[in-house]
């Protein structure tokens, strides 16, 4: 295998979804080219999520790539109401009122506690996303994307890895040599199969049909009024994907159901309950969701992200958000590296990390499901649809289940409360504990490993823009630190300092004086004064704490 010298690009990055275009553009942002492959000549054309959340739009805010998501997305006067009805032409029983980006962002520009995102979230198709996130990665002169290349499997040994790949029409082979590579392949990973890795968990939980298409027939459609999800008491549900004309339908249908045996438009029939008028079709298909993570996030040289190391149900919107946080994370680190101030212990903290967080949204969006298949079990249709006391006390008592069963839409906690506790590369105080994670409730905190919280800055702007390349350090009021500051100078560790003083607003948000925050905006460090060896410090959230200690140790015994 070649000598780094000769590598094609630093990383060779499998699958171009959502989760590859977003790690090889958060690659360009730390600047470190990449080679992204796809085996389809363009991007998807399936709806797949539908849901953009606050952390996921944070974290592409730092990429410069929120406005356009949103510019793609569902326009930000719709709400993301939530209605359960018996059918089109019946009656509704339960609404999970959710507001809309606009009556997200003046609840977001009231609140100094911290306690709020910085963004709200987005609808918006995967197909749209994608296909923004493509155009900025070939627009980008960091990212090399080939398609339709199909990748055939990695092999690597200590100084590189080789990706094999073909051409998808033409059947050419070549091999692409890389310092890293990452499979962001999907649920099949042909990377993940190359490397002999496991996954544990559920396959195929159910068989639903989606039906995708176009429809003007709004007056049917939105028969119970504007809506983001409209879920009826026999289990289908129809998503209004764009609050225009394009609609998604989902029902679940028996296992043993395969792609081609069923009518699309019966599908909408019997899901609505009513005719509805298709002008066009888009796609259908039948679709199993897997609960599924990886046994491990790396082996070598090559990592897995996204859907090729962690599958999940798409209630709550746990699929691509997890992802896209995968991406950021192991990018950053992965430059860190490559431009040599990160060590390996930077790269072993990716699983440490992003693991956890996976098998716990695994575990909620299986809950969540739950919710929607224990409808059929508890509603009688006609009983819902009947004007008689009885059937007012069945939609009652619907409407009590609902109301008490919304945490798909409102586990805020899990959506920015994560904590990356067990990571070997965050120092925390052996007093401290680490929060308790409540998935319905976000409370800020700037415990090492937690997300550091938003908090507006004097100039209206957020603090989380100022953590996107290198560390920063976050001073309000401290009594010396530039001897943090110094250290990670002499070490070659790239920090900002971002003074704001003990009156600032964010202060008491901020716990202590000094909060050191990565690149993703995660938390490294925290105290009130630097720490007494800071050198020690830098090295450890750096991943690299042997290879200084030992630096650090011939530069004493050299100046004695």
């Amino acid at each position: 295998m070649s000598s780094q010298a000769t590598l094609d690009a630093p990383v060779v990055i499998a699958g171009a979804g959502p989760v590859g275009l977003v790690l090889a553009l958060e690659l360009s942002h730390q600047g470190v080219r990449s080679i992204l492959v796809e085996r389809q000549p363009t991007t998807t054309t399936f709806p797949k999520m539908d849901v953009t959340n606050a952390r996921s739009m944070e974290l592409l805010a730092r990429l410069g790539l929120a406005d356009l998501v949103r510019a793609a997305g569902v326009p930000s006067q719709h709400s993301f109401d939530v209605i359960f009805a018996s059918s089109l032409a019946g009656r509704e029983f339960g609404r999970w009122r959710l507001p809309s980006v606009d009556e997200m962002r003046a609840e977001i520009a009231g609140c100094t506690d911290g306690s709020a995102p910085a963004e709200p979230w987005q609808r918006a198709m995967q197909a749209d996303v994608e296909a923004v996130l493509m155009r900025r990665c070939l627009e980008d002169d960091m990212v090399d994307v080939q398609r339709p290349w199909r990748v055939t499997g990695v092999t690597q040994d200590a100084d590189a890895v080789e990706t094999t790949i073909v051409h998808a029409n033409t059947g050419e082979r070549r091999v692409l040599r890389s310092a890293y590579a990452v499979g962001c392949d999907g649920a099949r990973s042909q990377v993940r199969a190359s490397l002999g890795i496991e996954q544990e968990g559920a396959e195929e939980v159910a068989t639903f049909a989606l039906v995708h298409f176009r429809s003007r027939d709004r007056e049917r459609l939105q028969a119970h009024g504007q809506f983001w999800h409209l879920f009826f008491a026999t289990g289908g549900i129809v998503i209004s994907q764009d609050e225009d004309e394009v609609w998604t339908v989902h029902s679940q249908v028996p296992p043993e159901t395969q792609p081609g045996s069923v009518d699309p438009v019966a599908v909408v029939r019997n899901v609505c309950g009513v005719p509805v008028e298709i002008d066009e079709m888009l796609e259908h298909t039948i679709w199993r969701p897997n609960v599924l993570v990886a046994d491990r996030y790396r082996a070598g040289r090559v990592f897995l992200a996204g859907d090729a190391c962690h599958q999940v149900i798409p209630t709550g919107g746990y699929g691509m958000n997890t992802g896209l946080a995968d991406a950021v994370d192991l990018g950053w680190k992965l430059a860190a590296v490559i431009d040599g101030w990160g060590g390996e212990a930077l790269l072993d903290s990716y699983e440490a990390e992003r693991r956890p967080v996976a098998l716990r949204n695994r575990d909620w969006s299986f809950r969540h499901l739950s919710v929607h298949l224990q409808m059929p079990e508890r509603a009688d249709v006609a009983l819902i649809d009947d004007d008689s006391d009885a059937g007012a006390r069945h939609r009652a008592e619907l409407g009590e289940f609902v109301a008490a069963n919304n945490g798909e839409n409102t586990s805020v906690g899990i959506e920015l409360g994560y904590v990356y506790a067990r990571s070997p590369v965050v120092a925390s105080t052996a007093e401290d504990e680490p929060p308790e994670l409540d998935p319905l409730v976000y409370r800020p905190t700037t415990f090492p490993g937690a997300r550091a919280p938003h908090v507006p800055l004097a100039d209206g702007g957020s603090i989380l823009s100022c953590f996107s390349r290198g560390f920063t350090l976050v001073d309000h009021g401290a009594p010396d630190p530039a001897r943090l500051l110094d250290a990670a100078a002499a070490l070659g560790v790239p920090m900002t300092h971002v003074a704001l003083g003990p009156d600032a607003a964010s202060a008491s948000v901020y716990e202590r004086r000094l909060v050191l925050v990565r690149p993703d905006g995660h938390v490294a460090w925290r105290g009130d004064d630097a720490p007494d060896d800071c050198d020690a410090l830098v090295a450890h959230v750096t991943g690299r704490g042997e290879r200084v200690a030992t630096a650090s140790a011939t530069a004493k015994e050299s100046a004695a």
